[in-house]
C-alpha cells in the first residue's frame, strides 16, 4: 500500500516562493528508496506530494518539510526591513 501526502503552500509573492524552493531543494534531492517527492506550482504556490510505501515515512517527511517551511518563514520575516 502506498501513502501520499500533498502540501500546498501559498506565498505573498514569487520571490518568497522561489526562496523557499531553493532552501528545500538540497534536502530533497537524494531520497531514500521507496520515497518520492514531486513538486509543482505556480508563481505564488508550491504543491509538494510525498509518496511512500510506509505511512510513517510519508507523514514524517511531510512534517519535516512543514518544519523547514516554518523556519524559513521566521527567518524571512526577521530579515525584512522594519518599517516606521
Amino acid at each position: 500500500m502506498k501513502t501520499s501526502a500533498t502540501l500546498t503552500m501559498e506565498f505573498s509573492d514569487a520571490r518568497a516562493r522561489r526562496s523557499l524552493a531553493e532552501v528545500l531543494a538540497p534536502d530533497n534531492r537524494e531520497l531514500p528508496r521507496g520515497l518520492s517527492l514531486r513538486a509543482a506550482g505556480g508563481a505564488k504556490t508550491i504543491e509538494l506530494t510525498v509518496e511512500s510505501g510506509s505511512h510513517s515515512t510519508s507523514l514524517s517527511t511531510a512534517l519535516a518539510i512543514l518544519r523547514d517551511a516554518a523556519l524559513f518563514e521566521e527567518v524571512w520575516l526577521l530579515s525584512r526591513p522594519k518599517r516606521g
